[in-house]
């Protein structure tokens, strides 16, 4: 369940000092601390190896991991593997499950099939070690004398007596075969970046304003031999008010784009929509916000309707970076709560969809993105970049409520003489990932984004702070003590209906340090004899004991982690609330917090305090995957 604050309970915690973001920035702009050899990142392949498609495992990776499972003199163990301190195994392992834990010697290669593997500081491993579908901990500080590859993806297989089939065909340039596979995945398979077909799926997150969108419609994709051609046009369905036959329930979604290119592409495509959009989408992933509304009444967006078209280009340089521009007609328009179904706290009524800035505009983008992080899920080296600048056009019919900088409401009534309006705003979040041991991780993240220019930004570009994506010592809109620098809307008392974003600009600085953590119900104390005297077949009765032994074991993090940020409008000084366009706010007037979390991928519990406002009670959270 997603940043789900199902509980909140007051504790006192010392005052700490808001340079904790100097920290963060410094660390930002530092390289990775004592990097370990990065051979999991998710393009790496061997050299002539094809690459895979994301997320599978390539053809020839596949059969020659099975190749060196079935080899030869090779010992196979199936299930739980232990190989003590003093121990020593002659010639090559191949372990299928796990989990693997080597504290002895090996003196040839080690083969793990679908496992993670534990190297103790005094494992040695003479030849190569290979994992497939898990990781490896504890690689730097022990001793292996030869190559050492591992992929993340699992490998598919079937069992012929004792020996390793695999079934996975994951190279997308081959066709699988039928002695690999059986009939209905050679038929799942027989085309996959090739189809056509009619889907029906619910391809964004359940909110106050929508309940659950239904996408229905057809999908065409064809790899060509110039490129790629990606061809949709679907239908909305909204389940809001009972899936209500009207205008407001409906809605389309069209895209047609071509690639030129494989890895180093040049992309062109056009888009057609009448979507319900997030306002500020960057603070939590979808799923997260549709479960925390579904299941516990609690919406972490707002959301306007957009209607209209965009162009774009860009260009890819394989799946690490792309830098797109485009070029969009839309209409934005105000969007009301429907009140869906919730599974808990149904009687509870929603916060209110704020009155946003109606009209037409002309919105141009500049996207860069970099990634280069080892694994997207569960990232523990890299850098991770989204740039964006905007520059928006047009004429706003009809204007929101919004609080002016000194704390003035305007209400809808007094801003609804149409104006045209002219501005630039840009967003910048920077993250870093470094494995600073075999068992610890620091994270950094940056996030500097709002006003550049121009007019006023409307209200579907403003910005705020405050909730488990951001500052999770503070509750989502929630109004602390003291001057508002988390939603600039001033107080209770003068905060528009449903209190939207009305920051101008906001910065927030972001570390946590991670720890690995392991639960185990039993451990195995199998390992192969160096005593002469052990035969081949007692080994064997060994493994056949062992296999059938109950072992559970998961593994996990814990964090501690800090944070600090703000908001503020752009305008003449006034207070701590509304600084000059070249102004920066001071580190003293920023809200930090701390807190502590366990992780057991991908579900995370945590527990965040404010510490710039001691009164302030800890706020418990749920998160799904990582932090950021």
């Amino acid at each position: 369940m997603p940043t789900l604050p199902l509980a909140r309970r007051s504790a006192e915690g010392a005052a700490l000092t808001t340079l904790l973001i100097l920290v963060c920035v410094a660390g930002l702009a530092a390289p990775a601390l004592a990097q370990g050899r990065d051979s999991t990142r998710r393009d790496t392949v061997r050299a002539g190896v094809p690459e895979a498609a994301p997320g599978t495992l390539s053809r020839l990776v596949a059969l020659e991991v099975a190749d060196l499972y079935n080899a030869p003199q090779t010992q196979r163990v199936s299930g739980a593997y232990q190989l003590a301190a003093g121990g020593q195994l002659t010639g090559n392992l191949a372990v299928l499950g796990g989990p693997v834990t080597i504290a002895g010697h090996v003196t040839g290669r080690v083969i793990v099939v679908n496992a993670d593997v534990t190297l103790a500081p005094t494992a040695r491993i003479d030849g190569d070690l290979y994992v497939v579908g898990g990781q490896v901990t504890g690689r730097d500080d022990a001793y292996v004398g030869g190559e050492i590859r591992i992929y993340r993806e699992p490998l598919g297989y079937r069992m012929d007596g004792e020996r390793l089939v695999a079934t996975v065909d994951a190279d997308a340039r081959e066709e699988p075969s039928d002695e690999d596979v059986r009939w209905w995945q050679r038929w799942y398979a027989r085309d996959r970046r090739n189809f056509s077909n009619l889907t029906l799926s619910s391809a964004h997150t359940y909110n106050r304003v929508e309940g659950l969108p239904i996408y229905f419609g057809p999908v065409l994709r064809r790899d060509l031999p110039w490129g790629r051609l990606n061809v949709e046009a679907v239908g909305i369905l909204r389940t809001a008010d009972n899936v209500h036959w009207d205008s407001e329930n409906i809605g389309h979604r069209a895209k047609a784009e071509v690639q030129l290119g494989d890895q180093a592409a040049l992309v062109l495509g056009g888009r057609l929509y009448d979507v319900v959009d997030a306002v500020e989408p960057w603070q939590l992933p979808s799923a997260e916000v549709g479960l925390a509304s579904f299941f516990l009444h609690r919406d972490y967006r707002d959301y306007f309707d957009r209607h209209g078209g965009a162009g774009y280009v860009g260009v890819r340089a394989g799946p690490d970076a792309s830098f797109t521009v485009s070029l969009a007609d839309e209409r934005w328009g105000s969007r009301a709560v429907r009140d869906p179904f919730t599974l808990f706290r149904n009687e509870q009524g929603w916060r209110a969809n704020p009155q946003m800035d109606d009209g037409r505009f002309h919105v141009a983008n500049a996207t860069l993105r970099l990634d280069t992080r080892n694994d997207v899920d569960r990232p523990w080296a890299g850098w991770y970049l989204v740039a964006d600048y905007e520059r928006g056009t047009g004429r706003v019919t009809s204007f929101g409520p919004r609080t002016l900088p000194g704390g003035v409401f305007v209400p809808l009534t007094l801003a609804a003489t149409p104006a045209p309006v002219t501005y630039s705003r840009g967003f910048l979040d920077l993250r870093r990932y470094n494995r600073i041991a075999p068992g610890a991780q620091l994270n950094l993240r940056a996030v500097v984004a709002g006003w550049i220019g121009g007019d006023p930004l409307p209200l579907e570009r403003r910005l705020s702070l405050g909730g488990a994506g951001s500052l999770p010592g503070y509750d989502f809109r929630h109004f602390a003590p003291g001057p508002d620098v988390l939603t600039c809307s001033g107080s209770p008392a003068v905060a528009p209906l449903g209190v939207p974003a009305q920051c101008d600009r906001v910065a927030l600085a972001q570390i946590e340090y991670r720890g690995d953590l392991h639960f185990s119900t039993s451990s195995s104390d199998y390992r192969v004899a160096d005593d002469d005297e052990a035969t081949a077949a007692d080994n064997a009765g060994r493994r056949r004991h062992e296999r059938w032994r109950f072992h559970w074991r998961t593994d996990g993090n814990w964090v501690v982690f800090t944070d600090a940020g703000r908001g503020w409008m752009v305008g003449p000084r006034l207070g701590q609330t509304t600084y000059e366009r070249d102004q920066f706010p001071a580190l003293g007037t920023f809200r930090t917090d701390v807190g502590v979390g366990l992780d057991f991928d991908p579900v995370g519990v945590y527990v965040a305090k404010a510490v710039s406002d001691a009164k302030e009670p800890a706020n418990f959270f749920v998160r799904v995957r990582k932090r950021f």
